[in-house]
């Protein structure tokens, strides 16, 4: 969470005040004036977005803690790049290619987080799929000489989740840190159907949302810490989880509401029909159950509607209670795989300010919507088409946001592009702009 707040359940209610009429001296009213007709604006107000520079393949910008000037954007090949004042410098931060295995577009170096204390340790951790299509999160160390350099020979293994079928897929990707402890999205990682049931296997570390201390128990010669107050502690399941029942959470968010209350924006790719966002409370996110394999979106999970899927129909397995449903889905037939980004913050976006922003990696959907206590309003086009424009494929890999709060769109051909709001000229209804 970056200390940004918004605004739930904000209603406004609007009066028109009509002034009476006046009286002269003789005690007749006077004529009425005319009301005047407010001047119409020649301008209004317009999301736009400028490329600002190209890597290769990104798949997240992440600013570190305590210095907004810095962006480290991660190359999905296993380079962290560094943009410092918006310039990209040469030399690489990270170079990992030879540890990440990135043939398939789920694969490779996938995120990137920062303790709060990173200015002072210069520990950082990233997760990526090794050469053996597993998981894996590792600690590195920042150079003392070089702030802009990593000490390769630093690493350390803090994770390892075994890959479960030879596709090697659904990975998840997103680590963020939250309240010292380190959030980690991993995919079922199968591919069609979750098979192996992994997302509802409280066994498996597959298809969840997990919740660690990286750091360590030097004590028990742990390469990390479970949080007691982690959902299974004690019962039966994994006690790293924090939330599971997910395909392929590619991206989660946390945001601290008006009402101070902190909420998380989790998105999860479906598999042939239903792309899904969640919007609640973290704490009812806490031991959720997202529902996959038992549905996808909000329809149950029909095997036998599914070209891919091997398995019989789950429809047939028993539906766990309570389950966390989705607050937007939509289908395959306008995207294929939702790309999740955080609320906006950028006062200088001020017509999505406090919206969520969501786009797809098939379909050129942009989106925002305003997030409600437990539910999501006024879902709508943000009216701007990411290159190479309406109805192509933009292969949009993340949706980013610096130390200022400004957001960031990826491409996996390379680009990168940052959101501008500009005043443009009304047009007249001939078609005609306005003059200045």
């Amino acid at each position: 969470m970056r200390g940004r707040t918004f605004l739930v359940g904000l209603g406004v209610l609007a009066a028109l005040v009509v002034p009476a009429a006046s009286t002269g001296a003789a005690g007749k009213s006077d004529t009425p004036a005319k009301p005047s007709q407010p001047a119409k604006p020649k301008f209004k107000k317009k999301i736009t977005m400028k490329k600002i520079g190209k890597v290769e393949s990104p798949v997240d910008l992440v600013s570190p803690p305590g210095n907004r000037k810095v962006n480290f954007i991660l190359e999905r090949r296993g380079r962290i790049r560094v943009m410092r004042k918006g310039r990209m410098l040469k030399r690489p931060f990270l170079d990992i290619t030879k540890h990440v295995d990135s043939l398939w577009v789920e694969q490779g170096l996938l995120g990137l987080a920062f303790p709060d204390d990173y200015k002072k340790t210069g520990l950082f951790y990233v997760h990526y799929t090794d050469l053996d299509g597993d998981v894996r999160i590792d600690e590195y160390r920042r150079s003392k000489k070089d702030p802009y350099s990593a000490i390769i020979e630093s690493r350390r293994t803090v994770l390892r989740i075994p890959q479960t079928l030879e596709s090697q897929n659904h990975n998840g990707g997103q680590i963020t840190f939250h309240n010292d402890l380190l959030y980690i999205a991993v995919g079922d990682g199968n591919n069609p159907g979750d098979v192996a049931n992994n997302a509802q296997n409280l066994e498996s570390l597959r298809g969840k949302i997990l919740r660690i201390d990286p750091r360590g128990d030097s004590t028990r010669g742990l390469n990390y810490t479970i949080p007691t107050t982690n959902p299974f502690v004690g019962k039966e399941g994994r006690d790293e989880i924090f939330a599971y029942g997910f395909r392929n959470p590619h991206s989660f968010d946390f945001t601290k509401g008006s009402d101070g209350v902190t909420y998380m924006t989790i998105t999860d790719v479906g598999q042939e029909r239903f792309e899904e966002l969640n919007f609640l409370p973290a704490a009812l996110v806490w031991g959720g159950n997202f529902g996959w394999k038992v549905f996808e979106g909000n329809t149950l999970y029909d095997c036998e509607e599914s070209r891919l899927c091997p398995n019989p129909n789950p429809t047939t397995m028993p539906i766990p209670s309570p389950l966390v449903f989705p607050q937007i889905v939509y289908s395959h037939e306008v995207g294929c795989a939702i790309i999740g980004g955080p609320i906006v913050s950028d006062p200088a976006l001020s017509t999505i300010d406090g919206r969520i922003i969501y786009g797809d990696f098939c379909g050129n959907r942009l989106r925002t919507a305003a997030p409600q206590v437990n539910w999501i309003s006024n879902d709508e086009a943000l009216g701007v088409w990411m290159p190479p424009g309406k109805g192509k494929h933009p292969a949009l890999n993340a949706i980013c946001e610096d130390g200022w709060g400004r957001i960031y769109l990826l491409s996996d051909y390379g680009d990168i592009y940052r959101l501008h709001q500009e005043n443009v000229k009304v047009k007249k209804p001939n078609g005609k702009s306005g003059k200045n």
